[in-house]
């Protein structure tokens, strides 16, 4: 019995220690879970559960630049999103470039508040004449030789295009030489990037050099905000509508060059003049104005539908033109290039000397009335087969060339 007693008191003994560990074991558990949260590392210290990224947050590299995501909001609830738009936009890089948007509020505050007052003539004396603006440099015999060329080697989509649209290939060759040099010159950047900036940049503080480099700037803010806003709206539009392009083309819109301002092709188009004007017109089923045929029917439809009609005056000519491009020297170089491609080449003189001898043998009566005919045979030559090239002459001392009339061209496309 004594045994008994012994080995019951060491059993309950045992129990007692072991229950007596299992409590204090659990203790330290639930004390220990909340101590390793509470605790602040030290200065310099790396704590590694806090160093180790999450994996359900993708890497930087992989998402756009947070400068891009009020962008890329609008896109979105404009059913533009993505992976794929995503990828854009981290190409983009981590910054909003200001030059599109400064350069564009530049120019219109420079037309707003800084242009020169026209000065009225001395006492005295005559108001000079106001030339035509032109583009200086443009409306040479070298580049009208390029468009004659030019012409050449794609005959058949201005003959066909000018056959449906009624568009002189003339006027057309030098709308395309005005606007990309026919396609050698398609812009220094790059069409997508520059809406983008633009887009994104809609409040002063986006482009704050440009700002303070305005003279009176402080004093109009509200006047460039407001233009900034409406600009940043319309890019945002023309941005949407490039990247549709691109879709529908299977193209990769940052590699598709364009203006500071986003027109693309050789013909220049804003892109959401391309649903709207575009015209396949090499039949390969898509509408790509990197192309000569695709641009030469694009532009073509685009004045036909904002005016054009064979056998305009010149005044009417000039004012579709600007509906392409809304400048005064752009529509008069484009006229004057065009007159000099259509005037015959200068190697008609041969045909006259060949009929000297004859008119020398005449009497001295005959000689006598002969400078009068040279004169008349020479003004014949130069202006008959280019009708239009003497109607120019007669309006060139009109600032916006209104006053030539008889001519038959006329032009306009791209709103920029």
């Amino acid at each position: 019995a004594r045994f008994r007693r012994a080995a019951l008191w060491r059993a309950l003994a045992s129990a007692a220690l072991c229950a007596l560990l299992m409590t204090g074991c659990s203790g330290t558990r639930q004390a220990a879970a909340p101590e390793s949260t509470a605790i602040t590392p030290h200065p310099g210290e790396v704590r590694v559960e806090a160093a180790v990224r999450p994996p359900e947050k993708p890497l930087a590299s992989d998402s756009p630049a947070a400068c891009w995501n009020p962008l890329l909001g609008r896109l979105a609830a404009d059913g533009v999103s993505g992976g794929r738009i995503d990828a854009l936009f981290v190409r983009l890089g981590d910054a909003v470039s200001p030059d599109p948007m400064g350069r564009k509020v530049k120019e219109l505050y420079t037309t707003k508040f800084l242009r020169p007052a026209p000065q009225p003539a001395p006492p005295g004396q005559k108001p000079r004449p106001v030339r035509p603006p032109m583009y200086p440099g443009v409306v040479t015999d070298e580049n009208a030789a390029k468009c004659r060329a030019f012409l050449t080697e794609n005959a058949r989509w201005f003959s066909l295009a000018e056959s449906r649209y009624g568009v002189p290939r003339e006027v057309a060759v030098s709308l395309l030489f005005v606007e990309t040099r026919l396609g050698t010159a398609l812009g220094k950047g790059n069409a997508f990037r520059n809406l983008a900036a633009m887009a994104a940049a809609d409040s002063p503080d986006m482009v704050p050099d440009y700002i303070a480099a305005l003279p009176g700037a402080d004093g109009n803010l509200d006047w460039i905000s407001l233009r900034m806003r409406q600009k940043s709206d319309w890019a945002y539009q023309e941005l949407k509508a490039l990247i549709r392009h691109a879709d529908a083309l299977g193209q990769d819109p940052l590699t598709m060059p364009g203006s500071i301002y986003g027109a693309v092709g050789i013909c220049q188009f804003m892109p959401t003049n391309i649903p709207a004007y575009g015209v396949d017109g090499d039949g390969d089923g898509r509408v790509d104005l990197y192309t000569v045929g695709d641009a030469v029917f694009s532009l073509s439809n685009y004045l036909d539908r904002h005016g054009w009609q064979p056998g305009m005056r010149r005044d009417a000519r000039y004012n579709v033109l600007k509906r392409y491009n809304n400048s005064a020297a752009y529509a008069n170089t484009i006229l004057a290039l065009a007159d000099k491609v259509a005037a015959p080449a200068k190697t008609q003189s041969p045909s006259v000397k060949t009929q000297s001898p004859s008119v020398k043998t005449q009497s001295s009566s005959v000689k006598t009335q002969s400078p009068s005919a040279k004169t008349s045979a020479a003004r014949v030559k130069s202006t008959a087969p280019a009708r239009p090239a003497t109607a120019d002459a007669a309006g060139a001392g009109h600032p916006d060339g209104k006053a030539a009339a008889g001519a038959s061209a006329a032009t306009g496309a791209t709103t920029r």
